[in-house]
């Protein structure tokens, strides 16, 4: 397509072929400031420079930007111009002008396909990193007070038999924990999880989870409240909510202190329901928040008793609140403690 445009950007002559790049007929395009009524606000800035530059003989375009098409759609078009306003033969800024659209598109495909890929690879190194180092760490725990265990046995040393047999329960409820989070990470990864929201009773479920981490939180002196009221109906997926909640509370846990406190809460807003779990623990620097949610960055600390720990949990809740087109986020003080939020639509669609 081929644009005649005065120095106030004009448009005194379009080619025919606008119709079939925009259409439009010639004369719809005649007579209008292009940029200010045809070009996509977000692209504006960049075409008005683009121009400035051709009017001061400094370049000579070669700039992408979209335009309106008469079914209301944008489509991507390059131009390139030249300065021939003080030609008296032409006297105007001719632009060569052509359709990109598809050519954005491929672009577009491939840097999605390239960050599809980039995410594939942080993906696997993390699960190989979790096998190499978080899984082996419990069941190196394990296999070694076992051994002790039986020494001790021998030997008739009851205290410490007592003592090493709860290092290898709690190892493996660690080991179990992480097992679980990397089956149903796989399942999400895969897409192999169903997604089957239902109403149900939060109140409830908040029960259930806080008595089964009552006994952990127990052994660090950490009180689990919940203050959820009795009659609150969430619509949601069970599963992926409990799964979720069970993340969110057990790692408050691993970085409270001991004496400290763990609330969990629920109201609804006009269009969605928030949840929040808030704990007096270590807390988390701003830099480290951006992190906590991301495959891709690594972040791992150890909890207020040498706890260790693989990230991934809290991967696991984002990919399970994006499933139900919610949002989660983490508000924290160091040395006072953090609270994780998370919403979603009361209604999803």
């Amino acid at each position: 397509m081929i644009v005649l445009l005065n120095e106030k950007g004009v448009q005194k002559y379009v080619s025919h072929s606008c119709e079939k790049l925009l259409g439009y007929k010639p004369s719809e395009l005649t007579g209008i400031d292009v940029i200010d009524t045809m070009i996509h606000p977000d692209d504006k800035g960049k075409v008005y420079q683009a121009f400035h530059e051709v009017l001061k003989n400094e370049a000579h375009g070669g700039v992408q930007y979209r335009h309106k098409h008469k079914n209301g759609d944008w489509v991507y078009l390059e131009a390139y111009g030249t300065n021939q306003i003080l030609n008296p033969s032409i006297g105007s800024v001719i632009l060569n002008v052509r359709n990109i659209t598809e050519r954005k598109k491929t672009e577009d495909r491939l840097r999605e396909s390239q960050e599809h890929l980039h995410k594939l690879n942080a993906t696997k190194d993390k699960f190989f990193s979790i096998i190499a180092h978080d899984l082996k760490s419990p069941f190196n725990s394990i296999i070694g007070f076992s051994n002790l265990l039986l020494e001790q046995i021998e030997k008739k040393g009851y205290k410490d038999i007592s003592e090493y047999a709860t290092i290898i329960r709690d190892s493996s409820i660690q080991s179990m924990d992480l097992l679980t989070n990397l089956l149903k990470w796989s399942q999400s990864q895969t897409g192999n999880i169903n997604f089957e929201p239902v109403h149900f009773n939060l109140y409830e479920m908040a029960e259930k989870i806080t008595i089964f981490f009552s006994p952990v939180a127990s052994q660090k002196s950490i009180t689990i409240q919940h203050k959820v009221p009795v009659d609150f109906e969430i619509y949601g997926d069970y599963d992926l909510l409990h799964t979720i909640l069970r993340n969110l509370i057990s790692n408050s846990i691993k970085f409270t202190h001991p004496e400290g406190q763990i609330i969990l809460k629920a109201h609804n807003e006009k269009n969605y329901t928030k949840i929040c779990v808030s704990d007096t623990g270590i807390g988390i620097n701003d830099k480290a928040t951006d992190k906590l949610f991301r495959i891709d960055k690594q972040f791992s600390t150890r909890g207020t008793k040498d706890e260790s720990g693989s990230g991934l949990g809290l991967v696991i809740c984002k990919d399970f609140v994006d499933m139900h087109k919610g949002n989660i986020w983490c508000e924290s003080t160091p040395g006072k403690g953090s609270t994780f939020y998370f919403t979603i639509p009361r209604k999803i669609s």
